[in-house]
């Protein structure tokens, strides 16, 4: 397998991709009024080649194949890949593969590709996604659903902001910009790319939606030191102030608890460029 992003390989075929096994249902459930957004805006797939970047464990390559849809799904985590292939069972559609989307190659061209959180890793992005043009059929179209500020994103920062005063002290400033969930989230740095990698009729559309976290504290406490940039930070805290920073994010998550549980809000950029 050729790759540009050995970092990135690194982290999602190791345990990244293993919590995210492990979490499936959970993710998948909660992320779900994006992943319909995203099936919305993909609109009729009947009969059309798709490619499936980031494809995960699998959710959206197997919803846009239940459509009707021609579908290969690619991702760097090899346990996630194993596991959608286990979801698809015995069916011949979706294919799945271990690859890096800024240098994969088909024997067919697509006529969308479509991404649920998986194109903001890549470590030089401009060139990647005028690779992932060169997929595409003359009438393709890109259709990306990508995190917005962390701000607009409590389920993710909410946390993590809690923990952050025990943290010790660095004087490293990260890039924003950088690999990772919120590196799409800037609109304009974002059109930019996508124009100057070649794609024309960009199109932002802003989606909020109210996610059900977890049934209860507990259980979103539990999530959060798996999944996201909280469970980041707590792998960086010393021992000594593990208990005060978990009850820092315990109070913190506390007002989202209500009936439906754990309700958070969620903000994401639905992106749609079309092939010039």
């Amino acid at each position: 397998m050729d790759v540009l992003n050995e970092d990135q390989l690194a982290y999602w075929d190791g345990e990244a991709g293993a919590t995210w096994v492990r979490n499936q249902i959970h993710l998948d459930q909660l992320l779900g009024p994006f992943t319909q957004a995203l099936m919305t805006g993909a609109g009729n797939v009947s009969g059309k080649a798709i490619l499936d970047l980031g494809c995960g464990c699998g959710e959206t390559a197997l919803r846009l194949a239940e459509q009707g849809a021609e579908v290969i799904g690619i991702d760097l985590s090899r346990e996630m890949l194993a596991h959608a292939n286990q979801r698809r069972g015995a069916k011949a559609n979706p294919e799945f593969h271990q690859a890096d989307g800024a240098v994969f190659t088909a024997e067919r061209s697509f006529d969308l590709i479509v991404s649920r959180f998986g194109v903001m890793f890549f470590n030089d992005p401009e060139p990647a996604l005028r690779h992932l043009r060169s997929l595409l059929k003359p009438d393709g179209e890109l259709l990306l659903a990508c995190w917005q500020a962390p701000t607009l994103n409590p389920w993710m920062s909410v946390g993590g902001r809690a923990i952050a005063p025990f943290l010790p002290p660095s004087s490293e400033v990260r890039d924003p910009k950088a690999p990772g969930p919120f590196a799409f989230s800037d609109q304009t740095y974002v059109g930019g790319l996508l124009a100057r990698a070649g794609y024309a009729s960009i199109e932002f559309e802003s989606v909020v939606k109210a996610l059900t976290v977890a049934t209860n504290l507990d259980e979103a406490m539990a999530f959060q030191n798996q999944i996201g940039p909280a469970a980041s930070a707590f792998k960086s805290l010393p021992n000594t102030v593990v208990a005060e920073a978990t009850a820092a994010m315990r109070a913190a998550i506390a007002p989202f608890c209500g009936a439906s549980g754990v309700v958070m809000e969620g903000a994401i950029w639905l992106i749609r460029a079309r092939y010039s």
